[in-house]
Formats: C-alpha cells, sequence, structure tokens
C-alpha cells in the first residue's frame, strides 16, 4: 500500500470514527473513539511528516449531493461572494485556473464565515450595543481578541499556501513547509471550532435570561442602531435579542461544518497555555 492509499484509508477511518464520537449518547464509548481518534491522527501526521503527498492525491470522488445542504448560511456566503464586488471578495486558496482540495476549500469556508462575523456580527458585540451585567460583559469583550487570533493565524495559512501554490518553495524546504501546513490547519481548525463553540453557549445563555429574570442581559428588546461612521449593517433596526439569535445559529452552523472533535479543541486550548 502506498503512502497515498495508506493516508486515504486513514482519513476514512477517522471520518467513521468522528461520525460514532458525535452521535453516541454512551460516554464510555465517547472516551474510547477519542483515544482511538488520536492514534489514528497522529499515525496520519507521522506518514505526512516523512512522504511529500500532493492534497490533490488524497481526494475522494465527487460528491453526488450538495456539500453545502446542512450549512444554509454558508451556501448563502458562497452565493454573496460569487457575486461580489472585486475589492469585496473573499479570495480562494485555490490555484490560479484550478481546482481547491478539500482543505484548501475548508480554510476558504471558513474565511467567509469569518468575514461575514467581522462585517456583520462584531460590531454588535460592544457596550453600546450589547448591554449585559459585568461578568458577561467581560465576555463579551473578550471576544474580539479571540476573533483577531484566528484571523491572523488564517492569514498565516494563506501566505504558506500562496507559496506552495506559487512554487516558491525549494524542493528542500517543500517537506517542512508542508509539515507547518498541517498542523497550523487542524490548529486553525480547532480554535475556530472553540471560540464559534464559545460564542454560541454564550448567545444562548443571554437567550435563556431574557425569557427569565432578565438580570444578564439587560436590553434584549432594544433597538440596533448604526451612526454614519460605522455604515450599513445588515442588523440595522433590528432588536437586540433578535440579533443575538441569528448569530447564535451562526456560530452553531459553523461548529457544525468544522466537525472538530472536542478532543482536538481540548488539545489546543492546552497548547495555547504553553
Amino acid at each position: 500500500m502506498t503512502p497515498e492509499e495508506e493516508v486515504k484509508r486513514l482519513n476514512k477511518l477517522i471520518r467513521q470514527y468522528e461520525s460514532v464520537h458525535r452521535t453516541t449518547p454512551d460516554p464510555g464509548q465517547k472516551v474510547r473513539v477519542e483515544r482511538q481518534l488520536n492514534e489514528l491522527r497522529s499515525y496520519r501526521e507521522k506518514i505526512l511528516s516523512v512522504n511529500v503527498i500532493r492534497e490533490q492525491d488524497l481526494e475522494d470522488k465527487p460528491q453526488t449531493t450538495d456539500p453545502l445542504e446542512s450549512a444554509p448560511v454558508l451556501k448563502g456566503l458562497v452565493e454573496k461572494n460569487r457575486a461580489a464586488a472585486p475589492a469585496d471578495v473573499v479570495r480562494s486558496y485555490a490555484p490560479t485556473g484550478g481546482s481547491a482540495t478539500t482543505i484548501q476549500q475548508e480554510m476558504f469556508h471558513l474565511a467567509l464565515y469569518l468575514a461575514y462575523f467581522e462585517k456583520e456580527f462584531l460590531p454588535l458585540l460592544t457596550e453600546k450595543q450589547l448591554k449585559l451585567d459585568f461578568k458577561y460583559s467581560l465576555e463579551r469583550d473578550s471576544f474580539y481578541n479571540r476573533y483577531e487570533a484566528i484571523r491572523r493565524k488564517l492569514a498565516s495559512y494563506g501566505e504558506e499556501n500562496l507559496r506552495l501554490r506559487e512554487g516558491l518553495v525549494n524542493r528542500e524546504m517543500e517537506l517542512e513547509v508542508r509539515k507547518r501546513m498541517v498542523k497550523l490547519t487542524r490548529h486553525i481548525q480547532a480554535e475556530a471550532a472553540r471560540f464559534f463553540g464559545t460564542l454560541a453557549r454564550f448567545c444562548q445563555e443571554l437567550e435563556e435570561d431574557a425569557h427569565g429574570d432578565m438580570v444578564k442581559f439587560l436590553n434584549c428588546n432594544g433597538v440596533i442602531h448604526f451612526d454614519a461612521i460605522e455604515g450599513t449593517r445588515m442588523l440595522q433596526g433590528r432588536t437586540v435579542g433578535g440579533a443575538l439569535g441569528e448569530l447564535r445559529q451562526l456560530a452553531a452552523e459553523a461548529v457544525s461544518y468544522l466537525n472538530v472533535p472536542e478532543i482536538d479543541t481540548q488539545e489546543n486550548e492546552r497548547a495555547d497555555r504553553y
């Protein structure tokens, strides 16, 4: 079996275990599956670290169904991006005139989610628009720096991807760059999944408070207003509570699309500490 065939086999196994991990109600089985996933991913990374394997060689046959059927927000963002003015387009990571690999496509879709969040929802997460008690106001304010950290890492991915795509890396350095790309991609996806997961939980807790004691979420029925300097925004004139519900849906869909097992986000969080 060639290294390419072995990695494809491992990818298939990993997807199967990920599906079990998402759906099993048995805590014991979840722990066992997490352990197996770690072993499979570790083995896959060892193969990738000693073999130069093109992403195109790992592609499966094209899907016959719409891959974005379960991600309606993302599907809309893809269509809107196609019709956008050149200055507003989120650029694909695919080579000019060529097709994107699976990883390039996933990272492009993540870039679309992040761009949409920045333009339409990041302005919501301010003291002016979202009035909260002290604890939740601190968490609200933390999302900006967390978002910026992911955006910077995604920019680094784009630079490395361009170097490989345009053949700017010599043969001696190619293996090292590809190894770094594998680790960077996994790190970005795990960090983004944790970010959107925390954001979804944050919104959910505030929505629950709005239907309960209303001691955390202080302006649920307030109306969002952006001034001329802030520009035209989708949420203009909406209620704060309604906008928060839309943000929760966006965050939940992004987590589902990224499909990063919980064990990866935990490992990524530990790595960030040290």
